[in-house]
C-alpha cells in the first residue's frame, strides 16, 4: 500500500513523499531515521531538485514553452550533473543507501524525463544501471502508467518544437 501511495506522489513535492513515509511507513527502509542515512537521503533529494531537474528544466523547457533554441552550455551543465550523480551512485547499490528509497523515487522521475528527451546517457554506466533498477523496483507499482506516460507526452511535446 505505501509503494502505491508513494509512487503516486511522482508529481507532488519532495517533501510530501517524506512526510507520507515517515507517517505510513511500515518500516524506515524508504526513509531512514537514523541521522545519517537520512541526511544522505535528503542531500539526494536536494541534489536532485536543485542541481539535476532544475538542470533539466534550464535546458529543455525554454524549447517547450517559448521555441527557443537548446543552449549548448545548459547541455553542459546537465551533463555535468549526471556526472556527479553517476559519482554519487559509486559506493551505494542505490542512490543514497544499499537499499531502495524515497530518493530513487524522486530520481528515476528526473533520469527517466532525460531518458525520454533522448539525452546520451552512455557516459554514465552506473546511472543507467541504477535506472534500470529503478524501473524494474516500481513497475509493479504502476511505474510505466504513472511515469513513462507522462514522460514521453512532454518528450513529444519537446521534439514537436524541435521541427518548427
Amino acid at each position: 500500500m505505501i509503494a502505491l501511495l508513494i509512487i503516486r506522489c511522482f508529481r507532488f513535492s519532495r517533501v510530501i513523499m517524506s512526510y507520507l513515509v515517515s507517517v505510513y511507513g511500515k518500516d524506515e527502509s524508504l526513509y531512514p531515521k537514523d541521522f545519517r542515512s537520512r541526511a544522505i537521503v535528503d542531500q539526494r533529494l536536494h541534489f536532485d531538485l536543485g542541481t539535476l531537474y532544475q538542470r533539466v528544466v534550464d535546458y529543455y523547457f525554454p524549447t517547450i514553452f517559448f521555441g527557443a533554441h537548446l543552449d549548448q552550455t545548459k547541455k553542459a551543465k546537465l551533463a555535468e550533473a549526471l556526472g556527479w550523480f553517476d559519482a554519487m551512485l559509486k559506493p551505494y547499490q542505490w542512490s543514497a543507501a544499499n537499499h531502495f528509497t524515497i530518493a530513487d523515487i524522486s530520481l528515476c522521475v528526473t533520469v527517466s524525463q532525460i531518458e525520454a528527451f533522448q539525452f546520451d546517457l552512455l557516459p554514465y554506466p552506473r546511472v543507467r544501471a541504477w535506472l534500470q533498477k529503478c524501473k524494474d523496483e516500481l513497475e509493479p507499482h504502476g511505474y510505466h502508467d504513472i511515469n513513462v506516460t507522462g514522460a514521453e507526452t512532454l518528450a513529444a511535446l519537446f521534439r514537436s518544437k524541435l521541427k518548427q
